[in-house]
């Protein structure tokens, strides 16, 4: 469920996104967290995203399909999504599919409102 899978707060401005499972791979789970954070930029129309991926081991190719509609989906209401904490073989994924020129990392959670802050 994703209120077990995500928890969501607000550092000033920002809205963080803190992921809380170790593997993001069943469908269910990916809907539920696709479903939550679509919802911060569609219906809440946040602006300025961190999602914290600080606890996930393992992710699907799912889960990257939903971040990168969540990317467009910030772009078009003149947002922006950070993603932070990813371990070293999640960045992996990201540069192999190229995906790590179209969406933004910091290295955690203070970086990355760091950087948002910027914007």
């Amino acid at each position: 469920m994703a209120g077990r899978s995500i928890v969501i707060t607000t550092e000033q401005d920002v809205t963080v996104a803190a992921l809380r499972v170790g593997s993001i791979l069943d469908g269910k789970i990916i809907e539920d967290i696709g479903k939550s954070l679509y919802e911060l930029v569609d219906e809440k129309a946040v602006r300025k995203l961190v999602v914290d991926f600080r606890t996930v081991s393992f992710l699907s190719s799912s889960m990257i399909g939903v971040l990168v509609s969540l990317h467009k989906k910030a772009v078009e209401i003149d947002g922006e999504v950070i993603l932070c904490g990813l371990k070293p073989n999640l960045k992996k994924v990201f540069e192999i599919t190229g995906l790590h020129k179209l969406l933004n990392f910091a290295d955690d959670e203070k970086e990355a409102l760091r950087q948002i802050n910027r914007m």
